[in-house]
């Protein structure tokens, strides 16, 4: 009974650390020189999505367009790399 215990809190806790990581959205280009990448919900801010772009970009970038819905659920980041 206590391997089974164990063996069931073992997954609920691998579980939870999974949604705890979540999954960073990729960057796309869209064309010269402008990206976009979306870092919406609990597991990703405003800073995951600018350090996408300084990691992108390899230093500095421009704020082309910034969007984000009410519930803070959808955030995008559109942006230009400086040159």
């Amino acid at each position: 009974m206590k391997t089974i215990n164990f063996l069931v809190l073992s997954m609920i806790l691998t579980g939870c650390q999974q949604l705890l990581q979540g999954q960073q959205q990729p960057v796309k280009q869209l064309k010269n020189n402008l990206f976009v990448t979306d870092c919406g919900g609990a597991v990703e801010t405003w800073a995951s999505c600018n350090d996408k772009a300084i990691k992108t970009c390899q230093g500095s970038y421009s704020v082309y367009k910034k969007e984000e819905n009410s519930t803070g659920t959808v955030r995008e980041l559109t942006f230009q790399c400086n040159k």
